[in-house]
């Protein structure tokens, strides 16, 4: 018998063993790939149930998910996977896949089981026969927290691995995961906070007084529109009270200003600011403006006012389509109809101001005992509110520190600066100066985009565009009360549109571009905030541009938040601008 040389042994059994080993990743390859595809499907299935009427149907796909990422995890967990890991070309993409396994599987089995069991629960946020029951809603805090820690530990575990070196596909569905985990952990989050916030808010330990307001975007205010509806409302214990309902201009011209200004504040606003209660929101800065409003209101009513709560008549549309329509003095208001009607038929049908009033009054108290006793689908009610606070139409303000401090970083919050100095704010705001309603026929448009980056710094170049709809004989077969009677009769059916651009804090900011301007520009700073202003003179159906170009201060090399004042047209004008950096 001849024996092998040892050598030639030991090549032969390695290289039957590499063969073995190449063959066993290959398998755990097919497994871990077979089941993370059962494990989107799953997760998909979850979804579709989640946003459905029946939540219990989640039962079965999360069951599935959990087992199927469960597979993924322990595939990826063995030791010749730990080892591929280490190998060159695919070393990276084999740990990407295991990221994505241990993902998914501490997911299933920490806090998405847990947040499941409540989506149906989540319903109890919004009222019903009148209040909230606020023991719920206390009950949803703590799966709510734990599914959002959850999500927070996924988001960073992704984090963690840089995906640009993955093949492709691999790197496609990776950052997909990424965007889908940093949207839910950053909605679960919102969720969190205002489940936190919530029972103080409803009254849990006393009454509570807020100011709804209604802003007319018929008339452009820097945070919407015209501050045209209030009403006091109350919240005792969950139950939600509509009390009291004063119209914007009957509070009038102030004695002084309600609060003291600063300099800032009346070169870019006026003293009107600080005088009438029509005029708080100038300003783009909701929570200036609700201090306004608020000490004006406790000059001239006896409540004392907890928080402010605003919305717009675009908002109204929304909730309508949700909530089906409400009849109001004879006319019926649909999710079609209703910005029209509010916005521009009323003053044809009604050209007293004083009937327009009570008709507003009785729009938002019909709106309001529609919403309080809802028994449709709050899911979709639900839906058409987030939508509204996504696009700045909904904004809240609290007087208590601690409610406010929860407040602060969300949409709702209205603030004009990021709390984030690498990430900067740039703001585009208008305001009528036509003591009118012609806003309902004006049109803008805003880009803004990073240019350079050197050393840190961003450059910006923006341009705004506004548009008047307005119709060519506006002066004659408009009423007058839309006209307005901030310009000369002579004038009527032009518009005059005041446009603030805001720089982020620290930056620099140069003027507009001549474009034969109908006014001089003027600067301020504000906060810190270079603030570029101008008047627009709008003939109807003209078109003006604005530009201009800002210089970012270091190190702000972050994406950049463009906020815009909310359009009568749904949708949003803010949005976010790519780092050139």
């Amino acid at each position: 018998m001849r024996f092998q040389h040892p050598r030639r042994l030991a090549v032969g059994v390695l290289a039957a063993a590499l063969v073995a080993l190449i063959g066993y990743a290959g398998w755990l390859l097919w497994q871990a790939a077979d089941s993370l595809s059962a494990a989107a499907d799953d997760a998909a299935a979850v979804k579709t149930a989640a946003l459905g009427d029946d939540p219990t149907q989640m039962a079965e796909p999360l069951d599935d998910f959990a087992d199927h990422a469960g597979r993924a995890a322990d595939v990826t967990d063995s030791p010749v996977w730990s080892l591929m890991t280490k190998l060159p070309w695919i070393g990276d993409d084999a740990r990407g896949v295991r990221t994505v396994s241990q993902v998914a599987d501490d997911l299933a089995r920490d806090g998405l089981r847990e947040l499941t069991g409540v989506v149906g629960d989540i319903d109890a946020v919004l009222p019903a026969d009148g209040g909230v029951d606020v023991a719920q809603v206390q009950g949803l805090v703590e799966p709510v927290a734990t599914g959002h820690a959850a999500l927070v530990a996924a988001r960073e575990e992704l984090a963690r691995e840089d995906p640009s070196g993955y093949v492709e596909a691999l790197k496609l569905r990776y950052r997909d995961l990424q965007a889908d985990v940093e949207d839910a952990a950053d909605a679960m989050g919102i969720a969190h906070r205002a489940l936190g916030i919530l029972p103080a808010m409803l009254g849990a330990d006393g009454q509570r007084n807020y100011l709804l307001i209604v802003q007319n975007n018929a008339e452009i205010r820097a945070t919407g529109g015209l501050p045209g509806a209030v009403s006091l409302l109350t919240a005792d214990r969950g139950q939600i009270e509509l009390v009291r309902q004063v119209a914007g201009n009957a509070f009038g011209e102030a004695p002084s200003p309600v609060l003291p200004m600063t300099a800032a504040e009346e070169e870019i606003f006026g003293e009107n600011l600080a005088l009438y209660f029509l005029d708080a929101n100038l300003t783009p800065d909701f929570a200036r403006a609700s201090d306004l409003w608020k000490a004006r209101w406790e000059q001239t009513q006896p409540e004392r006012i907890d928080g402010v709560v605003s919305l717009d008549a675009v908002t109204l549309s929304y909730v309508l389509r949700a909530t089906g329509p409400v009849q109001v003095d004879g006319i019926e208001l649909t999710a079609d109809n209703a910005v029209d009607e509010l916005l521009s038929r009323v003053y044809s049908r009604l050209p007293d101001p004083a009937d327009q009033d009570v008709f507003f009054r009785n729009v938002a108290a019909s709106v309001f005992a529609k919403v309080t006793s809802f028994a449709g689908s709050k899911k979709e009610l639900l839906q058409a509110l987030r939508t509204a606070a996504g696009e700045r139409r909904i904004l809240l303000h609290a007087f208590d520190d601690e409610v406010q401090a929860q407040l602060a970083g969300t949409a709702v919050a209205g603030e004009i600066a990021g709390t984030d100095p690498v990430k900067p704010q740039i703001g585009v705001y208008f305001a009528d100066g036509t003591l009118s309603k012609m806003s309902y026929y004006l049109r803008y448009d805003t880009q803004v985009q990073a240019t350079s980056c050197l050393d840190g710094v961003q450059t910006w170049t923006g341009k705004v565009t506004l548009r008047s709809t307005a119709p060519a004989d506006a002066k004659i077969s408009l009423p007058r009360y839309v006209t307005g009677s901030g310009l000369p009769k002579s004038s009527a059916g032009l518009q005059l549109v005041t446009v603030y651009v805001y720089a982020p804090e620290g930056a620099t900011a140069s003027d507009f571009d001549d474009n034969d301007l109908d006014f001089d520009q003027f600067t301020a700073e504000i906060g810190g905030r270079k603030v570029i202003g101008t008047w627009v003179v709008l003939d109807p159906g003209e078109t003006t541009d604005l530009r201009w170009t800002m210089t970012s201060a270091a190190d702000q090399t972050g994406d950049a938040r463009l906020t815009v004042t909310p359009s009568i047209e749904p949708g949003s004008k803010s949005t976010m601008v790519r780092s050139a950096c």
